[in-house]
């Protein structure tokens, strides 16, 4: 038998010394034989195996030496019936038996393993070969750690390296396990002194190598024995959990990708490229049960007679259905030429040879049914079946999931034609509707009659948002880990110098990483990592930890204080969120009140977006009431009240601070705007959108105001006990001065205006601002 080679990537970038030897299989068999009980027939069969492998006790050779002799062979063959289990000996499972190095060398092994190795090019993809590779770095770190510091290895783990073929159109999905068992390293000289990163590295809780500041010196350690290999076909187990990912893509791709998706996954499972699936669901409208085309054209039985389906009446549709649903037994036709049932009869007539059709039925609702049909007689079997049921829960998820879309899609289209926003816009979409209802279903969208826009409305734009609070929330955050990490580290070396721990030197140098870090801003990214490891790596380290009578009280005293209501570690983010809350919960009940009343000064149309604080949008103008006569001085008044519901939310933000377990302080902003625009209702977005170039300036005004900068300096426009007006000609600006003074003689500001221009913005030049200062004494009164 000649050796094989498999390029893998290599646990190092040179070469490892690794020698075939039998000498570790030679200890295992004699340790084997020690623990059997005196008198078990075991011991004969270890004693046999023995005599045939301690001759060769001695055999020592260089991978690129060993010549495979019968002699060889005949020790080979015999390691493989002591690993395999003896029952499966008939069936050729996939194994080989050789060295782990680069390319992996084999020097006995299966047909069938040869076969399910060999393949033009790579048979491993690029993205598996980092992790093939961190694995196979992570075994040899283990094998050391263990049989060389004598470090305890919980539950001993072998790289497992994944690989596919493709056949006559089925994926195959295949595990190779390495098993390192039979492998002793050495090393000529003294260990060098055992590193926490290592045992950190080895028991999986470091990702990768590259984390560890000095590695594992392999090539100074040779590695006698051999490795064996082993194959194991897993294309159930990876297409269920493809099928289950497909969930997971339901609200970024289309419905009829993820039902493709779906297909293909299934007739993966069943092991037949040539079947057809289809998968309907039982739709409703007003009790009915109706046939959309987009599901019938899926369903073998409705799909392939055509005439049938275009003939039948909506009484014969129902009578169909009722009769699957009165009976949702499962119907497997192994043979249609056998068939004496006229509704089975034509599938015989298309092709088909065999047929399942499996009706679902959940808490006594019928969803719809599977359907699986092929073109050879008996293909669908028991074995099938028997895949199929596996994946069928999946199925339900489908099925529901369609069902749920249909009444989605219903709901909108109803409400993208017939449902009215607020009471000030009714007329305007039962004009629409109208006209829908004139043209037909296939009205275009393009048609102006079909179309909700209103043309010349005056911009009202707001916003009062939490001063810097991302800044506030991380800062709360550093707070909180800091305090923790404190404690998990007088945790950890208390239990080090207790019980000389390994894996709390180990964590040790985990919290370390994570303290130093704390004193910079950590990203999102980092704040996830920070909780995987702590839920993941440190608890469950700690509950062992509480059974040690020296760390019992200060583990409990841990874990209550990561309660996130009442814990000491979420002290200063639970402030900071009750503090956000009861601002949020403040403006947007003032503002709700507002809008009600303001229908009553001029019907218009009024939004308000939740950010860390409030945003708004208002258009008012005659295109919104046409039997109104919109005058100059309503202008006047919604900007009067603008401006004076600006330092009433302020005043109540600022009355708030005292009660605040975080005093977060708000800025307040409006963009002044005399021109009116043209706003047109999107149907994809279901919203109002401004139209024309001019239109569409103002909208991208709103979007960078946030950012906006005093010109020539590092301050930022809006800044708390203030609100910052902002416009573009002087027109604006006086629309506002009467206002501004009308409120300083009331006392509501004080005397202060500073006039400001702002730095340019991306695709905005020449803004300018009036920035005014809020007294607060005078506001509430």
């Amino acid at each position: 038998m000649q050796p094989i080679r498999i390029n893998v990537p290599p646990p190092v970038e040179t070469g490892l010394q690794l020698r075939l030897s039998f000498a570790p299989f030679i200890r295992y068999l004699q340790q084997q034989k020690e623990t059997a009980a005196q008198g078990d027939k075991l011991t004969f069969i270890y004693d046999t195996l023995l005599a045939k492998f301690l001759p060769y006790q001695d055999y020592l050779v260089p991978t690129g030496q060993v010549v495979v002799t019968e002699a060889l062979e005949e020790l080979f063959t015999l390691v493989k019936y002591s690993i395999l289990p003896f029952i499966h000996q008939g069936e050729e499972i996939p194994y080989a038996i050789g060295l782990p190095c680069q390319p992996l060398t084999l020097f006995h092994y299966a047909d069938t393993f040869k076969h399910l190795t060999h393949q033009q090019g790579e048979i491993f993809t690029r993205s598996s070969l980092t992790v093939i590779r961190q694995d196979s770095l992570r075994a040899f770190y283990r094998l050391i750690l263990n049989k060389c510091y004598h470090y305890p290895i919980s539950k001993p783990t072998f790289p497992l390296v994944t690989f596919t073929k493709t056949q006559d159109g089925l994926t195959k999905y295949y595990r190779m396990r390495l098993d390192f068992r039979f492998i002793d390293p050495s090393l000529v000289g003294e260990l060098p002194p055992l590193q926490p990163e290592w045992v950190a590295f080895a028991q999986n809780e470091l990702p990768t190598a590259e984390e560890i500041p000095v590695t594992l010196p392999l090539t100074q350690f040779t590695f006698d024995g051999f490795a064996f290999f082993q194959i194991e076909d897993i294309t159930e187990e990876v297409t269920i959990q493809e099928l289950k990912e497909v969930f997971v893509h339901l609200s970024s791709e289309v419905e009829s990708e993820i039902y493709l998706r779906f297909e293909k996954a299934l007739r993966n499972l069943c092991g037949q490229p040539d079947l057809e699936i289809g998968i309907m669901p039982f739709l409703q409208v007003n009790g009915r049960h109706v046939q959309h085309k987009v599901y019938t054209s899926r369903s073998i039985f409705f799909k392939n007679n055509n005439c049938f389906v275009e003939e039948i009446t909506d009484a014969a549709l129902q009578t169909l259905l009722r009769e699957i649903i009165a009976d949702p037994r499962l119907r497997i036709i192994k043979d249609l030429s056998l068939t004496t049932d006229f509704k089975h009869q034509f599938l015989y007539q298309k092709g088909f040879r065999s047929f399942i059709m499996y009706p679902l039925v959940v808490s006594n609702q019928a969803l719809g049914m599977l359907e699986i049909g092929s073109k050879h007689p008996n293909a669908l079997n028991g074995e099938v079946l028997r895949r199929v049921e596996q994946a069928i829960p999946l199925v339900v998820e489908l099925l529901l999931y369609q069902i749920n879309e249909f009444r989605t899609r219903m709901e909108e289209i109803i409400r993208k034609k017939f449902t009215l926003l607020q009471p000030a816009l009714e007329w305007k979409f039962t004009d629409a509707a109208w006209a829908y209802l004139q043209k037909g279903e296939d009205a275009s969208p393009d048609d102006e009659a079909t179309q909700v826009y209103f043309k010349q409305v005056y911009p009202f734009y707001g916003a009062i948002d939490v001063r810097n609070s991302s800044v506030e929330r991380n800062a709360v955050l550093q707070q909180d880990l800091s305090r923790q990490f404190r404690a998990l580290e007088k945790i950890l070396k208390n239990a080090a110098n207790l019980s000389g721990s390994h894996q709390s030197d180990s964590m040790l140098a985990r919290v370390y990483h994570w303290q130093r870090r704390l004193t910079q801003v950590i990203s999102p990214e980092e704040e996830n990592q920070i909780s995987v490891f702590l839920r993941q790596q440190i608890h469950p380290q700690l509950q062992k930890l509480a059974t040690h009578p020296g760390e019992a009280t200060s583990v409990a005293d841990y874990f209550s204080n990561i309660d996130p209501e009442t814990g000491l570690f979420n002290q200063a983010f639970q402030a900071y969120e009750l503090s956000l809350a009861q601002i949020n919960k403040t403006v947007n009940t003032f503002m709700e009140q507002e809008a009600r009343e303001l229908q009553n000064l001029f019907p218009n149309y009024f939004e308000k977006f939740r950010t860390d604080g409030l945003e708004y949008n208002l258009y008012v103008g005659s295109a919104i009431a046409p039997w109104l006569t919109f005058k100059p001085q309503h202008l006047q008044q919604f900007r009067a009240w603008q401006l004076n519901a600006m330092v009433q939310m302020a005043t109540l933000t600022h009355d708030l601070l005292p009660a605040l377990p975080l005093p977060l302080k708000t800025t307040q902003l409006i963009l002044a705007h005399s021109h009116p625009v043209d706003i047109k209702f999107r149907l994809d977005e279901h919203r109002f959108d401004v139209e024309g170039s001019y239109s569409i300036r103002y909208e991208v005004i709103k979007k960078r105001l946030d950012k906006a900068y005093v010109k020539d300096t590092n301050q930022r426009l809006t800044q708390p006990d203030t609100i910052a007006l902002v416009y573009t000609t002087r027109t604006e600006l006086d629309d506002f001065l009467p206002l501004v003074y009308r409120l300083q003689q009331e006392q509501k500001l004080t005397s202060t205006l500073e006039y400001l221009e702002l730095e340019s913005l991306q695709g905005v030049t020449g803004l300018k601002a009036l920035r005014l200062r809020i007294n607060y004494s005078g506001a509430q009164n």
